[in-house]
């Protein structure tokens, strides 16, 4: 019987090796292009734990006042500002930290917005980069339009949960910071969400004139995935949040903008900190030559 059993035992044909193989080959290469990259996600998490443990002091809770108190007095409201060691910054390029929700990194501005597409603060190469500040904005952020890009990181990180989280409509008036080297902090309230295309209009950061920006910020408005309470202001900053949207390559994006609602001193400013010298007021190059691959 056992010999029968082996005799009607199928054989495996050439067919079936060939896919075998095949297979062990796909399975290989696909190891062979993931392991790295996801090394050098672990990198990158890992640098940022590091810098956020070592740079920022997270405000402490206040204390809840007694229950049985018979006399209500009316206290100040608790600083909830982050405090940031920007001397552990000197030598870099960093040009402020930004704070929405738990999503926490700092703002590095290059020569050329390639210069952090794929470097870590410290200039080291990875995949993720750093979070960064358009190559022509002023680094003071007083620009009408200040663009920041960053990656749409498949674990979450960096921008990587924007559409998953931003684009809901409870998200209406959300707030997000920005603490600059000079001692500020400057508080952005959500103004659109936005679906576009690298290169488009949107990533308009000047404008010829007053009328021209508040048309523009009334087409971005038109454009929101959800509605929010601020108003066109001829006067305004935009910050505008960048980054993919889909799949690794795609020239979609995803902008979540924030218009200027507080401006407040939370800290001394950096000893190495110096004005913005990127004053210049001349017109803005043509939208088509900002390279589509950005904020991806």
């Amino acid at each position: 019987m056992l010999e029968e059993k082996k005799q009607n035992k199928p054989k495996m044909t050439w067919q079936r090796k060939l896919i075998l193989i095949i297979s062990f080959c796909v399975l290989a290469f696909c190891a062979y292009k993931l392991i790295p990259k996801l090394m050098e996600y672990g990198k990158s998490r890992e640098t940022y734990e590091h810098i956020r443990e070592d740079v920022v002091k997270k405000p402490e809770k206040p204390e809840k006042p007694a229950a049985d108190s018979e006399t209500e007095t009316v206290s100040e409201v608790p600083d909830d500002s982050f405090k940031i060691d920007w001397e552990k910054f000197k030598g870099e390029n960093v040009v402020a930290w930004l704070q929405l929700d738990d999503i926490g990194y700092p703002v590095m501005q290059g020569k050329d917005n390639e210069q952090y597409l794929h470097t870590l603060p410290d200039g080291t190469y990875n995949y993720g980069g750093s979070i960064f500040l358009e190559a022509k904005n002023k680094s003071d952020f007083t620009d009408q339009n200040s663009i920041i890009y960053g990656h749409n990181m498949a674990d979450g990180s960096m921008f990587g949960k924007f559409r998953s989280r931003y684009g809901d409509a409870k998200y209406k008036d959300h707030t997000f910071d920005l603490y600059l080297p000079d001692g500020t902090r400057h508080t952005y309230t959500f103004f659109a969400v936005v679906l576009t295309t690298g290169g488009s209009d949107v990533y308009t950061y000047r404008f010829g004139s007053e009328d021209q920006f508040l048309t523009y910020q009334t087409t971005e408005q038109e454009m929101s995935l959800y509605k929010n309470s601020a108003k066109p202001d001829p006067k305004a900053h935009l910050v505008s949040l960048s980054t993919c949207n889909g799949y690794e390559g795609t020239n979609n994006r995803l902008v979540i903008q924030g218009i200027q609602t507080g401006v407040k001193k939370t800290q001394d400013a950096a000893s190495w900190w110096k004005p913005d010298t990127n004053v210049s007021d001349t017109e803005q190059e043509l939208a088509e030559e900002m390279s589509s691959d950005i904020g991806g």
